[in-house]
């Protein structure tokens, strides 16, 4: 493995921002985004992990729910599979699918709804 990794890099920049460039700061509101940016940081570190699996299983689930709605997009990229997703979206939304195809929407949005929740949530459980 090369070093430093970007986690390694990413930490650097936070420590940097958090121990040299914040107490150069002379603005309350310049600490705050000081503080802010190295707070992001925390997210993108913890998000390294986890953004692989959570890729895979989009895609995935994406492939298998389009395997049951129209099977001719579940062997496309993940852009057109996306575009795909967003029509069947828009079509649930104004109504316009039978009911069965609406449930497998619907459980598609569950299901990207809690890897997403779980890819975004704080490293303190927010």
């Amino acid at each position: 493995m090369l070093r430093p990794t970007l986690a390694e890099t990413l930490s650097g920049i936070q420590r940097t921002i958090l121990g040299t460039l914040f107490a150069e700061l002379s603005s309350p509101y310049a600490q705050g985004q000081a503080a802010m940016a190295a707070a992001d940081l925390t997210h993108v570190i913890a998000s390294l992990e986890t953004a692989p699996a959570y890729d895979a299983a989009e895609v995935a689930d994406l492939r298998q729910t389009l395997a049951a709605l129209k099977p001719e997009a579940s062997s496309l990229d993940r852009p057109a599979m996306e575009a795909a997703m967003a029509e069947l979206a828009a079509a649930l939304a104004l109504g316009k699918l039978d009911d069965e195809s609406a449930e497998t929407v619907r459980g598609y949005i569950r299901r990207y709804l809690d890897r997403t929740r779980e890819l975004l949530k704080s490293a303190w459980g927010a």
